[in-house]
């Protein structure tokens, strides 16, 4: 898949802070959709600057955020603006695989390392075979939320149409994603 123009990915992005010397990825970020670059945009919390643009993103005590102002003037204008996210800390990020690398040791003394291939489940061959372990949103202890300014003032849930204002664990994906059709998926701790 070819990315946009201007795409930032995971291991093209800046390190924008440094802890005991290393470079390290923003702790709390902001998710939104991108609607230009048609990914999600990846906000560092703290400076308010780009980090990246992913397709899949996991967030950890996770808020989700309209901004009214921004809201009405999409029910005002008809035409879209970045008004709403989701912040929280920083877990993972990339695309889900049914296969990952790994290093493998060649010698005993550990001198020579190889890369070797392996499967992360056993739920199927077939492309669209999913399941917990290669696609943790498909579990049962998710829910599929959205947003939609015209008809909601907060993000809510797909089935009961009940706001959601705050999650322990949300995993955010754009629409290339492989999966469960939903983008928001959320823990629900009710």
């Amino acid at each position: 898949m070819t990315e946009p123009k201007g795409f930032i990915s995971w291991k093209d992005a800046e390190p924008r802070k440094l802890f005991e010397g290393c470079p390290v990825a923003p702790g709390r970020v902001k998710v939104y959709f991108n609607l230009q670059k048609d990914c999600l945009s990846v906000i560092d919390a703290e400076t308010g600057l780009l980090y990246c643009h992913a397709h899949r993103i996991e967030i950890r005590n996770a808020k989700f955020r309209v901004q009214p102002a921004g809201r009405a003037r999409v029910i005002r204008e008809k035409r879209k603006n970045v008004h709403a996210y989701i912040v929280g800390d920083f877990h993972d990020i990339g695309e889900v695989s049914k296969v990952r690398w790994r290093s493998k040791i060649g010698k005993t003394d550990g001198s020579t390392k190889e890369i070797e291939k392996y499967d992360i489940c056993a739920c199927g061959d077939k492309p669209y075979d999913y399941c917990e372990e290669c696609v943790p949103e498909s579990g049962d202890e998710f829910r599929g939320g959205y947003y939609n300014p015209y008809k909601h003032q907060t993000f809510v849930d797909d089935v009961e149409k009940t706001p959601i204002h705050e999650s322990s664990r949300v995993i955010v994906r754009d629409k290339t994603a492989i999966g469960p059709h939903y983008n928001i998926f959320y823990t629900n701790e009710n």
